[in-house]
């Protein structure tokens, strides 16, 4: 008798104390959830889509991702890296920045763009060229200030630090620092910011960066020969897409367009000038397939509050028409000449992505993507996975130089940009490279539990798994 007794009240506590817990739980999800599609999944919603979500599983989606999102950014490298940041600005020699600020690039009101200039710049140019920050120089102008012949020109980077509906150059200025102390020209823009404006919008302004960049960059003494597009997430996307969209235009192999996205072609006649050729791309954590990616979503339960699928025009024919690989695989299909394709595409791709870690954006495409330029015989084009990295950590860990992961990137970049075919990062540690092989595998000590593959030219490359 007692023990029933006893088996009724554990049953009755139980009951309490779970109903509670579990109607808090379920008011807290269903809270979130609907703060969170008012506030990002109305604009251009289509028709049967509800207000907010009723299904309590979708409501379990949306409301995890969103926790999980905030659990990474609190325990995973954001805040520390922040104040190592602010640590190391304090603890370090204090000097002045060389940055001009606000340049005027197109004519939307977000249209400008920061140029961080590397401590060897002489103050003549910074001086002379004051003239810029005030925002009155037209884009196109030519009444430019003069350069110093007798200093050298550095490789140039145009850091494209944007989300799909947020952002702002100011977020990455820690970053420009930090690639400015490394000797390079950063031009850092705004850009046209989701429902403001959408897909062609977005390029347009990647394109309007690029043709400014090399127009007046020799006046920062930057190359306009060594100009490179850098960007993450959102960013490399929009980077990807410019360059393969403006080679498949270029060679008049743009597949059939029916619908109503329409990326624009640079205006060759109106310009003047075809859009000028960038030296390579550097991409961190981007997707390039935006079908797979809307599946990708759609499992997630996301696919009606993420801005992507309505940034790209939310069908499936636009998905395609927005995806670079669906535009290279049909350049690769329809151009008899190979070699027209790689002369109109990047001498040096860098692809860099996290491997389970980055549970925001898969891998998948950026291997298929990988394999694509392989495929177009792009003279350089490497693929870093790196195991300890997720989705934001590139652009988190790049503003703390002494952090492992920084050091890391900053020798990929250094690698891609300077073309030190000679070293090779292994597991953190510098190698060098044997000359008498152009291919040549390496096998990481135990200790550094990966592997890494040495390309250099000619045969087909590798993923390169790297430790970090």
């Amino acid at each position: 008798m007692e023990r029933k007794t006893f088996k009724k009240i554990f049953i009755l506590l139980s009951l309490w104390i779970f109903f509670p817990v579990v109607s808090v739980a379920a008011f807290i999800s269903y809270a979130i959830t609907w703060i969170f599609y008012i506030l990002y999944a109305q604009t251009d919603a289509p028709a049967d889509q509800p207000l907010v979500p009723l299904s309590p599983w979708r409501v379990f989606k949306v409301s995890f991702y969103l926790l999980n999102y905030l659990y990474e950014n609190l325990t995973g490298p954001f805040i520390p890296s922040i104040v190592q940041y602010c640590w190391h600005k304090l603890s370090s020699n204090r000097k002045r920045t060389s940055v001009r600020k606000n340049l005027r690039y197109g004519l939307r009101p977000r249209n400008r763009l920061d140029v961080y200039l590397p401590d060897h710049v002489s103050t003549t140019v910074i001086k002379n060229s004051k003239r810029f920050t005030e925002g009155i120089l037209h884009p196109n102008s030519t009444n430019l200030p003069s350069p110093n012949a007798h200093q050298s020109e550095s490789p140039v980077i145009i850091l494209i630090c944007t989300s799909w509906n947020s952002g702002n150059k100011s977020t990455c200025m820690p970053v420009a620092h930090n690639l400015q102390s490394q000797g390079y020209v950063v031009v850092v823009p705004n850009i046209t910011l989701y429902p403001q404006g959408k897909i062609a919008e977005m390029v347009f302004d990647v394109q309007q960066v690029i043709h400014w960049t090399h127009s007046h960059i020799r006046q920062f003494r930057g190359d306009p020969s060594q100009i490179y597009l850098m960007g993450h997430s959102a960013g490399a996307f929009l980077a990807a897409l410019t360059v393969i969209h403006d080679a498949c235009a270029t060679l008049g192999v743009m597949p059939l367009n029916n619908t109503h996205v329409n990326i624009p072609v640079w205006d060759n006649v109106s310009r003047r000038t075809p859009l000028p050729r960038v030296q390579g791309l550097i991409l961190f954590s981007g997707t390039y397939d935006v079908t797979y990616y809307y599946a990708y979503l759609h499992h997630k339960g996301l696919e009606q509050v993420h801005a992507v699928p309505r940034v790209m025009g939310n069908t499936p024919e636009t998905f395609l028409q927005c995806s670079p690989t669906f535009l290279l695989n049909h350049a690769l299909n329809r151009v008899k000449d190979k070699d027209r394709l790689k002369m109109t595409l990047p001498r040096k791709i860098l692809l860099i992505h996290g491997a389970k870690q980055d549970s925001f954006n898969p891998p998948t495409s950026t291997r298929n993507f990988y394999d694509l330029l392989v495929a177009a015989g792009i003279p350089s084009v490497q693929l870093k996975i790196y195991e300890n990295q997720n989705h934001i950590s590139p652009r988190i860990d790049l503003i703390v130089p002494t952090k492992r992961l920084c050091v890391l990137l900053l020798e990929d970049i250094k690698e891609c940009c300077l073309g030190h075919a000679g070293i090779v990062m292994m597991g953190g540690k510098l190698r060098e490279k044997k000359e008498e092989s152009d291919h040549e595998e390496f096998m990481m000590d135990e200790e550094d539990e990966g592997r890494v593959t040495v390309h250099n030219g000619g045969d087909i490359p590798h993923p390169v798994l790297v430790t970090a």
